[in-house]
C-alpha cells in the first residue's frame, strides 16, 4: 500500500540506484560490447544483496523497474533479490539507461503511466550523480550533504518522493529522502 501524504494523495517513491561494483573488462577487450558484459565482482554481489536488505526493510515495492541492459546492472538486480510484499514489479531493460545522461534518465519517467506510483531505476555514473544531485541540489535533507559530496559509488541508491504523478512532477516537486552509499 502507497504512503499517504497529508491530503490522502499516494505519495509516490522512486530509488535510483547505481549499479554494484564491476569488473574491468578483460585485458585488451574494448568498445561497447566489452563494457556491456562487464560482471560484478563477488564484493559487487555482496554490497547488491546488503542494499535489497536495506530497501526491504523500508517496504519498498516497486510497480515498475527500469533497468540499464548491461550484464553489471541485471547481475545487481538479481542479487538485490525480491523486494518487499508478494506482488512482483513490471521489469523492463531500458537501451537508453545506458551511459544515459540525467535528462535522459528524468526523461524515462515522462514515458510511466500515470498509475505507477514507485519505481526502481537501476543504470549507472555519471548520468545517475548528476540527477541525484540536480534533485538533491536545493532539497537535501540535513544529514545527507556529506554523502552527496562524496559522490554515487557503486550500489549507491538514492530514495525521491513526490506527491505529483512521474511523468508530470516538476524537479521542484522531487524531493530527495533518503541515501544508502555502500
Amino acid at each position: 500500500m502507497p504512503d499517504r501524504s497529508e491530503g490522502g494523495i499516494p505519495t509516490r517513491r522512486l530509488i535510483v540506484m547505481r549499479h554494484a561494483q564491476a569488473a574491468p573488462a578483460p585485458f585488451g577487450e574494448m568498445g561497447m560490447h566489452a563494457d556491456l558484459e562487464r560482471p560484478l565482482t563477488p564484493h559487487g554481489h555482496e554490497t547488491a544483496a546488503r542494499q535489497g536488505a536495506w530497501l526491504r526493510a523500508r517496504h519498498f515495492a516497486p510497480e515498475l523497474v527500469l533497468v540499464s541492459p548491461s550484464l553489471r546492472t541485471r547481475q545487481t538486480l538479481d542479487a538485490i533479490g525480491s523486494f518487499y510484499g508478494d506482488q512482483a514489479p513490471d521489469i523492463r531493460y531500458v537501451n537508453t539507461l545506458y551511459d544515459a545522461t540525467a535528462e535522459t534518465i528524468r526523461d524515462s519517467l515522462y514515458a510511466v503511466p500515470d498509475k505507477i506510483n514507485n519505481i526502481m531505476i537501476l543504470g549507472h555514473n555519471p548520468g545517475l550523480q548528476g540527477l541525484v544531485l540536480h534533485w538533491a541540489g536545493g532539497h537535501c535533507p540535513p544529514g545527507l550533504e556529506n554523502m552527496l559530496i562524496r559522490g554515487f559509488p557503486p550500489a549507491s541508491i538514492a530514495c525521491f518522493s513526490t506527491d505529483q504523478r512521474w511523468n508530470t512532477a516538476t524537479d521542484g516537486e522531487i524531493r530527495l529522502v533518503e541515501l544508502s552509499c555502500q
